[in-house]
């Protein structure tokens, strides 16, 4: 069972909660950031500079969200957002004093600041540590096994439109065991969610079945590893006084 399905079967049967909470505590959850994450130069091996975004709840609580897998984030945020991926247990040792929320508008579980406290000193008893996630490692870029055709036209016909943006590519992203996404790669200057929201919004007609669909910029890492798979799908034809 994935960590997915243990969710799912701990909210109906309290015989599994034990099973899945010792899994959560040893697996990666992805985690909405307010700007992309830096990585410290540090002594200290796994440094980086996170800053989570907090959600209120109806009742005026508030909470870190956090999500079992890339797909349920996107669910929640429903547009283009800074991400990271990162041990729960590290996780929790960074937010101790908050309430958290697993897969909050979906099926969920609440942690309170209390829970999470205890989780941190059950896993120092039990010497279970903290594993640093390292995205290039587990994060495969590789070109479209399909056609994307239905996507790729469309997504031409948008972006020919768009004054800033001088290519496109598209590629498979698979992160670990999880169904490959598509993702569509833009090498362009100014601002990316004024550009990225109204692109989803235009494209989403055409997604076919579970296609599951996001976007980056070719400037960051993640779109730099991804353009070395791939030859561009658009590409802005030149002015007249670029000739």
């Amino acid at each position: 069972m994935n960590l997915d399905e243990l969710l799912k079967s701990a909210i109906t049967d309290r015989s599994k909660r034990s099973i899945f909470l010792q899994t959560l505590i040893r697996s990666d959850v992805y985690v909405i950031c307010k700007n992309p994450v830096v990585k410290e130069r540090s002594a200290q091996e796994g440094g980086i500079n996170l800053e989570l975004i907090m959600v209120n709840s109806p009742d005026g609580r508030s909470f870190v969200p956090f999500f079992t897998s890339y797909r349920a984030l996107q669910q929640f945020a429903k547009r283009y957002v800074e991400y990271y991926k990162i041990n729960c247990l590290r996780l929790f040792d960074l937010i101790q004093t908050q309430s958290a929320v697993l897969n909050p508008n979906s099926y969920g579980k609440e942690f309170s600041d209390f829970e999470i406290k205890s989780i941190l000193k059950i896993a120092r008893n039990l010497n279970i540590k903290a594993i640093s996630y390292k995205e290039e490692e587990t994060i495969v870029y590789r070109p479209c096994k399909g056609d994307v055709s239905h996507i790729t036209k469309p997504a031409s016909r948008f972006l020919s439109k768009q004054q800033n943006v001088d290519r496109a590519f598209i590629v498979e992203m698979v992160q670990g065991c999880e169904k490959p996404q598509l993702l569509i790669v833009v090498d362009m200057m100014g601002n990316t969610r004024k550009l990225f929201v109204p692109f989803s919004k235009y494209i989403s007609h055409v997604l076919k079945g579970n296609e599951s669909l996001c976007f980056i910029n070719a400037e960051q890492e993640t779109g730099k590893k991804a353009l070395t798979v791939s030859e561009p799908f658009y590409v802005r034809k030149k002015r007249y006084f670029e000739k």
